[in-house]
């Protein structure tokens, strides 16, 4: 199976352009059978040449123009999704086959300590599903898009994620999306590149922390899996607008899901003609073991 992590912009490419066909397109050319989506709105409604279905909330557009099942995770409560505004933001997942149960967990501490470092932050999500494959096994896959501003946001919301993933840590799962992290295996032979990120006028970067990046770092030592780093090459882009090449997209297979994985790619797209601001991840792997 291919699975996609992809930031698509809040529907919308750099320029403000509708983008929900070129979404489309991106997915049908990967032939990604499980795909991450983060910067979702929904129910919004893409007007435009490009959706044929004007006032149907473009994720049931994508998911119905790719003959998908999805879910969507929102970052905020609402007492019922269809009370949700069009602007309500989350984490989606399409899915070829069947999504048997889900659920769209809030990455906010549960205790209150008077010193809430994410008070003043986005609310972000981990969206949650299992899915039935074809030969009656399920499998777990985690959505997720942490704080783009930083990296201390970042780590306290990691440690509320893993709240929820050690649940499946004995079994295999993948966790994916935008991170807004950096790995420091990106920056091998490029220490002056790494050192001009950290450059801030105020002491530190949004995704390389004032004290250097360690969100990635955590995952792996929670055992989790860059899968790019065992198919793909340091120093690559996923997110356009960045001066230098930084990837911050990522898919992490748990441990005893390593040896399935086949391949991890960046979907590739021809310059200046991007669907979003990122660029998908495309990993295969060989599941069931």
């Amino acid at each position: 199976m291919k699975l996609l992590t992809y930031n698509i912009h809040g529907w919308r490419t750099t320029d403000g352009r509708p983008n929900l066909g070129a979404i489309r397109k991106v997915i049908e050319a990967s032939q990604a059978d499980i795909i991450g989506l983060n910067e979702v709105y929904y129910p919004r409604v893409v007007a435009g040449a490009e959706d044929p279905a004007l006032g149907v909330p473009a994720l049931d557009v994508l998911a119905q123009q790719l003959g998908m099942y999805y879910v969507f995770g929102p970052c905020l409560r609402w007492p019922a999704q269809d009370d949700m505004p069009a602007d309500a933001y989350g984490n989606a997942l399409l899915s070829r086959w069947p999504i048997i149960a889900n659920a769209a967990h809030h990455l906010t501490p549960k205790e209150e300590d008077g010193h809430n470092i994410l008070a003043d932050k986005e609310v972000r999500g981990l969206l949650e599903a299992r899915i039935l494959l074809p030969n009656n096994d399920t499998f777990t896959v985690y959505v997720t898009h942490l704080d783009h501003t930083d990296e201390e946001a970042r780590l306290v919301q990691l440690r509320v994620a893993r709240t929820w993933l050690t649940r499946d840590r004995n079994r295999p799962h993948v966790v994916m999306g935008d991170f807004n992290a950096l790995s420091l295996w990106d920056f091998v032979g490029r220490q002056s590149e790494f050192e001009a990120l950290t450059q801030h006028p105020k002491g530190k970067n949004s995704t390389a922390g004032e004290k250097g990046p360690r969100v990635i770092a955590q995952m792996e030592k929670a055992g989790y899996v860059d899968t790019y780093q065992h198919f793909g090459t340091p120093g690559q882009r996923s997110f356009l607008p960045s001066e230098q090449p930084i990837r911050i997209d990522y898919i992490f297979a748990s441990q005893s899901l390593l040896p399935a994985v086949k391949a991890c790619v960046i979907w590739p797209e021809p310059a200046g003609q991007e669907a979003s601001d990122h660029r998908p991840i495309l990993a295969e792997i060989h599941y069931p073991l």
